[in-house]
């Protein structure tokens, strides 16, 4: 596996602005075996047409285009489902998913591939976001990504991992569940491969840029006086106590309790 085939997923609504730096930031990377999968669900925007356009350039002809013509209405699954269907379609051993309004650095692939050739037992890998700014300024947040005790990890966003396929097939089955709508792709596998099988691996390198919205939710709410806050956290401790049925107890914390109260607070009003 010393140069095994990636495969880019990268997942687009209605990103019409973003969507081409994001398959050209795949395309232009410094490791050249690689296969890049578009999938759009279903966009009501010009993503498709700029992505047409462009496969009919010379460079972009090897691009694989999914073109999901049914939209379900819960965001998170919709990212989930058009996962799955790319990774029907991929064929390399390594995965890396990237946002389409995040684009990668030229280095990030080959990033990768040297450390799951080092690292023969790990499946799951992350780098550190650049934040990209809607003034154009970037910024290297040092946010301590780690995992903690008794709770989920604390992780770099989705177009920050990478995982081995055949690893991912299986866990997200395990993953999908309809009963979380307010938890996305990447706290799911962050936390799945935290808990069950204890890998959490960071490279020490900025090699993504995220993109940073003014209208993220984050920025327009002050999170503790806000309930879609809440009901994510409650979950969150859901989800973990599902996957990880056997220690659930060691999850019922103070902060576990305080949720609760505050969601069921909430549920009276």
């Amino acid at each position: 596996m010393r140069k095994p085939l990636v495969s880019v997923l990268i997942n687009n609504f209605n990103k019409e602005n973003f969507c081409e730096k994001a398959v050209k930031s795949a395309f232009y990377q410094n490791y050249t075996k690689t296969e890049i999968i578009f999938y759009d669900d279903n966009s009501s925007d010009l993503s498709l047409n700029k992505i047409d356009f462009l496969k009919k350039k010379k460079k972009y002809k090897k691009l694989k285009v999914i073109k999901n013509k049914s939209r379900g209405i819960t965001s998170s699954y919709n990212q989930i489902k058009g996962i799955i269907r790319s990774l029907k379609k991929s064929k390399g051993q390594i995965i890396c998913l990237l946002d389409s309004d995040d684009w990668f650095k030229k280095n990030k692939i080959k990033e990768v591939v040297n450390f799951f050739n080092k690292n023969k037992n790990q499946d799951i890998l992350f780098d550190k976001p650049v934040f990209f700014f809607e003034n154009g300024e970037t910024k290297k947040i040092n946010t301590q990504y780690d995992t903690r005790k008794n709770k989920w990890p604390k992780f770099p966003p989705t177009s920050c991992i990478s995982l081995r396929k055949k690893n991912l097939e299986s866990v997200i089955k395990k993953v999908f569940s309809s009963d979380y709508p307010d938890l996305w792709i990447d706290f799911r596998l962050a936390s799945f491969f935290a808990i069950k099988k204890k890998q959490f691996n960071l490279l020490n390198n900025h090699l993504t840029f995220y993109r940073q919205s003014e209208t993220s939710f984050d920025k327009r709410y002050n999170k503790f006086l806000n309930v879609a806050w809440w009901r994510r956290r409650n979950q969150a401790f859901d989800f973990i106590s599902q996957i990880d049925k056997k220690n659930s107890k060691n999850h019922q914390t103070f902060d576990y309790y305080l949720t609760r109260a505050i969601n069921q607070l909430f549920s009276i009003f």
